[in-house]
């Protein structure tokens, strides 16, 4: 019998999901996918026909554009096994490489978020968990990020050999939102503001405040945040804020640090002598108990402020209730409903002093009397002058830091209905302790004529002490000449 070869069938495209080609004694089916990354074949003998050869086998795959990306070791043994008639399912002969999707389109950051504040921290106590709340926070003028854009990825191969280009990588969906400038034909964000950097869905912004709509607690954390924080809440105790331009609260505040260079506004704080403000402008509450304040403007309460110390470059103003216990210096004056208490607790008043220079002053009063101490006749003459020298200089500092002026400062203190004994009052260089209880609406001032202090009418802080004292020199004078 004379072996017959058959021509291969004429080339033909196969669909993409597959096709089958027959001859005479086999059939061959190729399934190459859409991505035409790789091609796979199965084949199926018939009982009579002349058997498929390997060169026939590279024949059909050479009519499907199969020349390379070939795995020749998995052709070899397809073809073996064809040629001893065995069935073959679903072989992979060919492949070739992915393309890489190409970069998204993103915003690189360059701001760095707000420091943590954490249980191990000397500042929180009593804190056995790792909470605080954190911003991305940035200063008017500060590169938020650049728009990096969309790289194509690297091309693949198909079963040819031929490349096979990635796609694209997407744009940036992004909605420039308020307090944010583009420069750099686009590429570069710049905050607009001061505040916290924010991502809503497909929009970016600055915002310069943020609002906790409940309690400040383990839930939210400590608070870092260049604006203005506001807490319609209360603010449990071993949470502590720091808002640049002002804190709002409607509640109370517990064993708290508080720091801002603008405003402080809240209802009532017990901080149980360990609490502490630092109020760049404004402090507004009903009640302060127990708090260290350091404030750059007026301390503002309703109700009463019982044993703080509060050091303020305004006035410090108690309307209904008293000024009990702990210690109280203000450049613009002081003034409440009741100074002191029935139980004569002690209290230190000083109005019309820069609480700066107080603290500068005593630590020159004591250098003053420790040079004063060192001198003695034992010394060289030359040690003895030397020691002379240093404590004039201490009192030309000390008479220079007296003599200073300032239209905020008003040594005076009022008191609209009582002032108890055992408050020690102190208005310019005058220093004295009530002793007997005295009924208001009065002012105090320095007796600049007589020494100690002028018990007098009450007037308004707004009505100066030194004005008066000037018209009480005056009428002295004129009752002289």
């Amino acid at each position: 019998m004379i072996e017959q070869h058959y021509p291969a069938e004429p080339a033909v495209i196969p669909a993409m999901g597959g096709s089958e080609v027959k001859k005479l004694g086999y059939s061959l089916y190729l399934r190459i996918p859409d991505n035409r990354l790789e091609c796979r074949c199965s084949y199926v003998p018939h009982e009579q026909g002349s058997m498929m050869t390997r060169d026939e086998l590279a024949g059909f795959l050479i009519q499907y554009n199969v020349r390379d990306g070939v795995d020749q070791q998995a052709f070899d043994d397809f073809a073996v096994k064809a040629a001893a008639g065995q069935q073959q399912t679903d072989i992979l002969l060919a492949s070739g490489t992915a393309p890489v999707t190409g970069a998204d389109e993103y915003i690189s950051l360059m701001v760095q978020p707000s420091v943590i504040v954490h249980s191990g921290d000397d500042d929180v106590t009593n804190i056995d968990m790792h909470i605080v709340q954190t911003f991305i926070n940035v200063s008017s003028g500060d590169e938020i990020g650049r728009i990096i854009p969309a790289e194509p990825g690297t091309p693949g191969k198909n079963i040819q050999g031929l490349p096979i280009p990635p796609q694209p990588g997407k744009p940036l969906k992004m909605i420039i939102g308020k307090n944010i400038r583009v420069e750099e034909n686009g590429s570069l964000l710049v905050a607009a503001a001061t505040g916290r950097f924010c991502q809503s869905n497909d929009e970016i912004s600055v915002e310069e405040e943020y609002v906790v709509k409940g309690d400040v607690n383990f839930k939210i954390g400590s608070i870092n945040f260049k604006g203005v924080v506001e807490v319609r809440g209360d603010i449990l105790d071993n949470f502590n804020i720091t808002a640049s331009k002002g804190l709002m609260v409607s509640g109370n505040i517990g064993v708290c640090s508080i720091v801002s260079d603008g405003d402080v506004t809240f209802c009532g704080m017990d901080g149980q002598n360990r609490g502490r403000i630092v109020c760049g402008g404004t402090l507004r509450a009903h009640f302060i108990h127990d708090v260290e304040v350091e404030c750059a403007g007026d301390v503002i309460v309703g109700v009463e402020v019982h044993n703080c110390t509060i050091r303020t470059l305004g006035r410090i103003i108690v309307d209904k209730g008293a000024i009990l216990g702990g210690s109280y210096i203000a450049w613009g004056g002081i003034e409440a409903r009741k100074l002191g208490s029935v139980a004569a607790i002690h209290t230190k008043l000083h109005a019309g002093a820069d609480y700066r220079d107080v603290e500068e002053l005593e630590r020159l009063f004591k250098e003053l009397t420790e040079a004063q101490n060192m001198i003695n006749p034992s010394q060289s003459l030359s040690e003895i002058i030397e020691l002379r020298k240093t404590a004039a200089a201490l009192t030309d500092r000390i008479m220079a830091i007296r003599g200073k002026t300032n239209e905020v400062s008003n040594a005076k203190i009022n008191a609209k209905a009582t002032l108890y004994e055992n408050v020690q009052l102190t208005l310019g260089s005058v220093s004295e302790t009530i002793q007997e209880q005295k009924d208001g609406p009065l002012s105090i001032i320095e007796n600049s004529i007589e020494g100690g202090l002028r018990f007098l009418s009450m007037t308004g802080l707004n009505v100066k002490a030194s004005d008066i004292e000037v018209a009480f020199v005056l009428e002295q004078k004129s009752r002289h000449d």
